[in-house]
């Protein structure tokens, strides 16, 4: 299975977890499998429209996803972490 790593900042939905072992083919799909098993978190990653939201990245493996890649498929070893960015000023 796929996992996601989810930051400290996005852990509450979780109840802590910070990987989280996920079914689903694709970037989307895991987000949507944690959002069923923790209600509450898929907001705080994807706008009201299944978008990226701005202050969120995602990366598959290390790697820097696009904006445009939640449909990007993944594998069973694959890992997706969850980073978000911080505004201020």
């Amino acid at each position: 299975m796929p996992i996601l790593e989810v930051p400290s900042r996005y852990r509450v939905p979780t109840r802590g977890e910070a990987r989280i072992d996920v079914g689903g083919g694709t970037v989307r799909e895991c987000i949507t499998e944690v959002e069923r098993r923790f209600p509450g978190f898929q907001e705080l990653i994807l706008d009201t429209a299944g978008n990226q939201k701005r202050f969120v990245r995602l990366f598959l493996n290390g790697e820097a996803l696009q904006r445009d890649c939640l449909d990007m498929d993944v594998v069973e070893k694959d890992t997706i972490t969850i980073m978000a960015s911080a505004a201020g000023g």
